[in-house]
């Protein structure tokens, strides 16, 4: 019996590892920068750009010092409408916590010696430490060649980069959202995730019947694709069961589900994907 698996739900599963072409020295960044440093008023050079609302935030929390520092930084800043689609009663919550505030809009200041060649020397995907302590995972998805000029999809957390604008040693890349500093957290792990979510409890099951420890399935960036429990729902009669009655056809099945490396939306064109269970996946990518 053929059986064809609606997938009705995307998930990204992360890991805080990257790859790109760097050179180390003393296990940090130490390239010297293509551009020799420049006298730049980082929050001017935003606001001559339109973007306004992070600019007040980055007021209002008290952080203009830490944003106008010295050095190589690299500045994801999200547009004015990427903060007026957050629900107007969280951002309300968040402006009045700037303890919060803060922690959100440092996590948009990324650390990296040499940000003028970031994107072209990423191999796939790099991970790199922000003002607040955590991860920002840039993934770079090329369609032709080896630049970012050649029309190259390129993310931060899953964010299209949308422009560069230089600004002396920082490269403000300008996204469409809001990243949220959990996102990469050590505890934002795929079991946790699953018992969040309600409607994931048929492939949580799954997942906890194959008995995969969290070290083994974080090895290597993946991609796991999550149906929800309608999607398992809607097969035959009796499939279900009958999958859960064999270990074997509940591990092939959860590997059809993974395939190797990080595909964010933005990375998934249409076409065949190869997964882990040998097996090959068509994608189709309805649009926005």
């Amino acid at each position: 019996m053929k059986v064809t698996l609606v997938i009705a739900f995307f998930v990204v599963y992360v890991t805080a590892s990257g790859y790109a072409t760097e050179n180390h020295d003393d296990s940090e960044y130490d390239v010297q920068s293509a551009y020799p440093p420049q006298s730049v008023d980082l929050l001017t050079i935003l606001r001559q750009n339109g973007i306004t609302t992070f600019v007040d935030l980055i007021v209002k929390a008290g952080l203009e010092e830490t944003f106008s520092q010295n050095g190589p930084r690299i500045v994801l800043t999200p547009t004015n409408e990427a903060f007026a689609v957050i629900d107007p009663g969280i951002l309300a919550t968040i402006i009045n916590d700037i303890d919060l505030l803060r922690d959100i809009l440092t996590y948009h200041l990324v650390f990296f010696r040499q940000p003028f060649t970031i994107v072209s020397a990423i191999l796939h995907e790099l991970a790199l430490p922000t003002a607040q302590g955590g991860l920002v995972r840039f993934n770079l998805y090329r369609q032709r060649g080896s630049s970012f000029a050649t029309e190259d999809i390129a993310t931060a957390n899953g964010a299209p980069l949308l422009r560069a604008i230089p600004a002396g040693e920082k490269l403000i890349y300008v996204i469409d959202r809001v990243l949220n500093p959990k996102a990469l957290s050590p505890n934002n792990t795929l079991q946790i995730f699953l018992e969040n979510n309600e409607d994931l409890s048929i492939f949580l099951r799954i997942y906890n019947s194959v008995i995969i420890t969290q070290n083994t399935i974080a090895v290597f960036p993946k991609t796991i694709f999550v149906p929800t429990n309608a999607a398992f729902k809607a097969l035959p009669p009796g499939v279900l069961d009958s999958l859960f009655a064999n270990p074997r056809e509940l591990v092939v099945l959860l590997n059809t589900h993974m395939a190797s490396g990080t595909f964010y939306a933005a990375g998934l064109t249409d076409g065949p994907l190869t997964v882990f269970s040998g097996a090959t996946v068509d994608v189709d990518v309805s649009p926005k």
